[in-house]
């Protein structure tokens, strides 16, 4: 069962970076009751910046292995967000209440948020995070 609030996320590795990002396992029990039988799902997702991005969740139909991913919309989102190996991946699912033909209904609203180990350390671990969407990238 899909519960009203959940967060995944995931360090970024080279294959994340340049291909389509491997998802926790962990998000399958979110996803599964709104995919309908669907293997795929065009989400609208937002950033700290309010900006909106369209990233395709999609699992195998076959059901052979579930291993979620992000495919189309996500190498533009990498692209501008500059993103790199190493970095942290933060996606959220909220259940909030919306309006559909007058209708009220319960529907999911999705947040990313990347964060990149800083340069200082202690005994070899970054101690400052920086949040990526407070950098201009231009």
């Amino acid at each position: 069962m899909s519960l009203s609030k959940f967060q995944i996320s995931k360090i970024l590795t080279e294959s994340d970076i340049i291909s389509k990002i491997g998802l926790p396992i962990e998000i399958v029990e979110h996803m599964n009751p709104i995919m309908n039988g669907r293997h795929y799902l065009d989400l609208k997702v937002v950033d700290a910046r309010n900006q909106e991005w369209i990233l395709r969740y999609y699992t195998r139909p076959n059901g052979d292995r579930e291993g979620p991913v992000f495919t189309t919309g996500w190498r533009r989102f990498v692209r501008d967000k500059r993103l790199q190996v190493g970095d942290k991946f933060i996606f959220y699912g909220n259940q909030v209440r919306g309006d559909d033909d007058g209708e009220l209904v319960m529907q999911m609203e999705y947040m990313v948020e990347v964060k990149r180990p800083g340069l200082v350390t202690f005994q070899g671990q970054p101690i400052i995070t920086l949040d990526m969407e407070y950098f201009d990238l231009v």
